[in-house]
Order: C-alpha cells, then sequence, then structure tokens
C-alpha cells in the first residue's frame, strides 16, 4: 500500500497519532494490528507503539479475547458534544424528558464504554432531589441498574469477562461482591426485563432501569429512574418498572428496532 511521505517535522507523530485514531473509528467494531498498519500505512512497531500509548492514556482498549483494538468513549468525556448528534441519544432524549416529567423522578441514559458505563444524558424534573451523576461521569457496571440491565443482555462470557476487568469492591455496604450473586440477579433481570439498583451504588437511592438492546439482543445502552428510597416502595418500583418499559419501547420503535 502506498501512503504520502509523512511530513519532516513536529506535526508528523499528531498526523501519525490521528489517523490511528480515524482508523479505530472507522472499525467500531475492533480492528487487529495488522489491519490497522495495512489501513493507516504504519510499520507494525510504529502502529503497536502508538496503540499502547492510547491504550495508556485510556483511548484505546484491546479485547482481551479477540486482541482486537477499539476506542474507548474518553473522547466523548473530554467533550460530550461528539454525541450529540447519536440518534440514540436524539431519539431518546424527548422520551426521556416526558418520562421525567410523568415520574417527578431523575432519568439516566447511559452507554457501555468496557467494563464500565458513562452518563450520555440525564433529565430531572422540577422540585426533584438533585443526584449526584452527571454527564461524562463514568461507573462500574457490576453494581448500577443500568449495567445490569445492559449486562442481562449479554452471553455468559462476556459476563464474567466484565466482572474479571473490573475492580469489585464495596461502595456501599449494599453493593455485590460476589460473582455468583450477580448472575443470580441477572437472571431475575431477564425474567422481569428490568434492574434494580438498591443502593449499590450510592446511598439513599434505589434505582429502576432498562436496557435498549441492538438488532442481535445485545444492549450497549439503558436508562434509569432513580429517586430517595423511601419514595421507592415495591408498588412504586413496580409502577415506575412498567412505565420504563413502555417507554423502552417507544425509544426502539423509533429507532426502527
Amino acid at each position: 500500500m502506498q501512503t504520502t511521505p509523512a511530513p519532516k517535522n513536529g506535526t508528523q507523530s499528531i498526523q501519525r497519532i490521528f489517523g490511528v485514531i480515524e482508523a479505530l473509528a472507522a472499525r467500531p467494531g475492533g480492528t487487529s494490528l495488522q489491519q490497522l498498519c495495512a489501513a493507516t500505512g504504519l510499520a507494525k512497531s510504529t502502529a503497536h507503539r502508538m496503540l499502547a500509548s492510547l491504550v495508556e492514556m485510556g483511548y484505546v482498549v484491546q479485547d482481551s479475547f479477540t486482541t482486537r483494538y477499539r476506542l474507548t468513549l474518553k473522547l466523548f468525556e473530554l467533550g460530550s458534544a461528539v454525541v450529540n448528534d447519536m440518534d440514540i441519544l436524539a431519539v431518546a432524549r424527548p422520551h426521556l424528558d416526558r418520562l421525567s416529567r410523568q415520574t417527578g423522578e431523575a432519568v439516566h441514559l447511559v452507554l457501555r464504554d468496557g467494563a464500565d458505563i458513562v452518563y450520555l444524558y440525564k433529565a430531572e424534573a422540577l422540585g426533584v432531589r438533585r443526584m449526584s451523576s452527571q454527564v461524562g461521569l463514568r461507573a462500574p457496571m457490576y453494581c448500577t441498574g443500568v449495567g445490569k440491565a445492559i449486562l442481562a443482555t449479554l452471553p455468559p462470557a462476556e459476563v464474567q469477562s466484565v466482572w474479571d476487568s473490573s475492580a469489585i469492591h464495596r461502595i456501599t455496604e449494599h453493593t455485590i461482591v460476589d460473582f455468583s450473586q450477580l448472575c443470580e440477579q441477572l437472571r431475575a433481570v431477564r425474567q422481569k426485563g428490568f434492574a434494580i439498583d438498591d443502593e449499590e451504588n450510592e446511598l439513599g437511592i434505589r434505582c429502576v432501569a432498562v436496557a435498549l438492546p441492538g438488532p442481535g439482543g445485545k444492549a450497549e445502552a439503558a436508562f434509569s429512574l432513580s429517586s430517595l428510597v423511601p419514595h421507592m416502595s415495591e408498588e412504586r418500583i413496580a409502577q415506575l418498572a412498567q412505565m420504563s418499559l413502555s417507554t423502552r419501547d417507544a425509544i426502539l420503535r423509533d429507532l426502527g428496532l
């Protein structure tokens, strides 16, 4: 493959590193080192060195099963405007705003990034207690309602991979730190269609969460309704769950799914 000679000045490394980022962005499912070299015209040693730097800085992750490289959501964390035109956000936003108004609760939309979720959008009804969450915040999947909703759509091997890749620790006294207990919860999520965060990530807060699965059934996004524990009785949770499932169906319908 012929490439344009790189300029002999300080822009050479910058052009190369952004060439790697653009090549990875063109292959969101991941790419091998060999494919990346073919796409960028870089020598294997140069591409590997740049990938290692991007991995170390958190912009790229290497899949432990396929060894392929893909971008993380760190670029989004630096500037959430990058994802403002994403179909999932553009379509989901009016539905989530309506859900927040109808319930009087805080609603969060998240995207999966490896073993974590990143908050993409937040809607809070007037008068609702402000949550500590914010757009761009990163949280583990194993101890959040939205994370468990997404995990419930994944095959067992991938769930195990997420668990193994997570720094498991008790964020609160309610945090699940036993894998078999998590798997038991995920079975319940699959049966009911929604997940619960029972003060596992923030004391005093309960969440009802629903995944937004793609065409193959796996989800990369989810949303939740969050409120103070005294406001989240079993009856209230059941009511919010039904409203969330209806909202999920409306979002997926508008997405053509």
